[in-house]
């Protein structure tokens, strides 16, 4: 989508989300969607998840411990307004371990234990689906080369990325893509950004079995050149979908890059070599570039 481009005084780190053009990474404001708690829970990472669950579990507990304490007598063989006794005692319920030494003695504390006991089965339930989808969730064997190169292809200047499938079962049916993030005028006079789609030499691939490079011919007077000799702020999009032959799931992954990822008049080294075994691919050269000759 087009976007005029504004200029602000300062940046509301709560409210707006920034596309850092030295690099292509999107920084958002870190906040908890109550509406959607559950694409925030499957964005985070691990140690964050944990934390969090961690944190609920206490809250849980902390707040029918001090209800627990609250009502004398309703806790067998716990001290009497004990928060200890009633929290661990909470801790047992929610988790319906139910050691026996502590059990409810009243009414009052028979209703509070079937409350938390009913909170407890859609908070465990909730947890459990949660970590089953984030181990489940599919892992992409693509690796993108760490920098662009503008080098030669057939005599002619060409924008290259190299991308490698790291899997032992092919990726079926690739589409690569190639984006720039242009500035144009609109015929006000204005200035705004838009992604500019790069017609690549070929971006169809039946069969990703080792590497693969993505290639995009310039003009002479392209305007990619141009940005980088005027030192204009520069952002690439590369980006790779195909269907994994093992899981049968989609696979896709993206690599942006700023100025200092895109190398002029370099190519890759070699990385695909073949000897009597069959043919190698060093994906410790996979970044490797070296000057044109």
């Amino acid at each position: 989508m087009d976007a005029h481009r504004k200029t602000r005084p300062t940046y509301r780190s709560g409210t707006e989300l920034r596309l850092a053009l030295h690099d292509g990474r999107i920084r958002t404001p870190f906040r908890f969607e109550f509406l959607d708690p559950y694409y925030w829970l499957m964005e985070i990472r691990w140690p964050a998840f944990i934390a969090s669950v961690f944190l609920c579990f206490l809250l849980i507990n902390l707040v029918f411990g001090i209800i627990y304490a609250a009502l004398p007598g309703s806790v067998a063989n716990a001290e009497p307004g004990s928060l200890y006794d009633a929290f661990f005692f909470s801790i047992d319920t929610l988790a319906t371990v139910g050691y026996g030494n502590m059990y409810p003695a009243s009414r009052m504390g028979h209703g509070v234990a079937a409350a938390e006991i009913f909170i407890g089965l859609f908070f465990l339930a909730a947890v459990t689906g949660l970590v089953f989808a984030r181990f489940s969730r599919p892992r992409h064997g693509l690796l993108f080369s760490r920098y662009a190169v503008i080098g030669r292809y057939q005599g002619k200047p060409a924008l290259m990325v190299r991308v490698a499938w790291t899997r032992s079962f092919p990726l079926l049916d690739g589409i690569a893509e190639m984006s720039w993030l242009e500035q144009v005028k609109d015929p006000d006079g204005k200035n705004f950004r838009r992604l500019r789609e790069l017609e690549l030499v070929r971006s169809h691939n039946p069969i990703v079995g080792l590497g693969w490079t993505l290639i995009h011919i310039l003009s002479e007077d392209s305007d990619i050149l141009g940005a980088l000799k005027e030192g204009d702020p520069i952002l690439l999009t590369a980006s790779v979908s195909g269907t994994d032959m093992l899981l049968a799931s989609p696979s896709h992954a993206v690599q942006r890059y700023g100025r200092e990822e895109i190398w002029a008049d370099h190519e890759f080294v070699e990385m695909i070599s073949e000897d009597e075994g069959g043919i190698c691919l060093d994906l410790s050269l996979l970044h490797e570039v070296e000057p044109l000759a």
